[in-house]
């Protein structure tokens, strides 16, 4: 039965898809145009694309007639390594020289001999030769630890050697100081007035110790030798303590006792 006019019959499938792919190729063709219409014109790409192309290549170096190219490979440098001041030099040793010379003073102004170095002594060899400092160990001790009035204190001084080589030690007050202090009181001292004949040098096998007594017979000394037997007949504790380049500072180079 044939169709009205007001509406047509059924279309073939020929007819659909062919209305769809000009549909479709419409779409196509407006996308395309936009994106055309979107894009620059080569009149202005070309001098933004320049621009920006040579802004990268620019750099100090190139605006520096005096630089060195690229392609160039720096020398190698031919200075010498920065020698030292003379003044650091100069501080360096006068502070060197301070450091290895003898011990400093104590509260009395007097020169503390302090421990010596085995780097400035040389090994012994034979009996005869003076032993290094290092290798002698000193000890103090006092007969009693309290004293009558009238008595009179024995301090023993020992010395072990603790190197394999037998050497010699000097004992002497020259080189081994007793002193006895009574708080700050510096009341003796077997240094004051020593003489070099009051040398005591004695042979030290390796473990084998030495012993000195020196009796204390309560009276006071002086550095300069003044004839005067002032008795330090004041009850309280004294410190008697070695002072040598054998000494090392250990409290058994110190002894306390009392008089009464």
């Amino acid at each position: 039965m044939a169709s009205s006019a007001g509406h047509p019959g059924p279309v073939s499938p020929g007819t659909y898809w062919k209305r769809r792919v000009f549909v479709l190729v419409g779409l196509l063709a407006i996308v395309t145009l936009i994106v055309y219409a979107c894009r620059p014109s080569a009149s202005e790409e070309g001098p933004a694309g320049a621009s920006a192309s040579a802004e990268p290549s620019a750099s100090p170096d190139s605006e520096d007639p005096t630089s060195v190219p690229p392609s160039a490979s720096p020398s190698p440098s031919t200075s010498p390594s920065a020698s030292p001041d003379p003044e650091d030099s100069d501080g360096a040793g006068s502070g060197g020289g301070e450091d290895g010379g003898d011990g400093g003073k104590d509260e009395d102004g007097e020169g503390d001999k302090g421990s010596g170095d085995s780097a400035d002594f040389p090994a012994p060899k034979k009996a005869s030769d003076p032993c290094r400092p290092s290798d002698v160990v000193l000890t103090l001790e006092s007969d009693r630890s309290d004293y009558a009035w009238d008595g009179k204190p024995e301090l023993e001084i020992s010395a072990v050697n603790l190197a394999e080589q037998t050497c010699t030690v000097d004992l002497g007050p020259n080189t081994v100081e007793l002193l006895i202090r009574s708080g700050d009181d510096r009341v003796y001292s077997t240094a004051d007035c020593a003489k070099a004949k009051d040398a005591e040098k004695v042979e030290l096998e390796r473990g084998v110790p030495e012993r000195t007594t020196v009796e204390w017979d309560r009276t006071r000394s002086w550095k300069d030798c003044r004839d005067s037997k002032q008795e330090a007949k004041r009850p309280g504790t004294y410190v008697a303590e070695l002072k040598s380049d054998y000494a090392s500072g250990s409290e058994k180079e110190k002894t306390v006792f009392r008089l009464n």
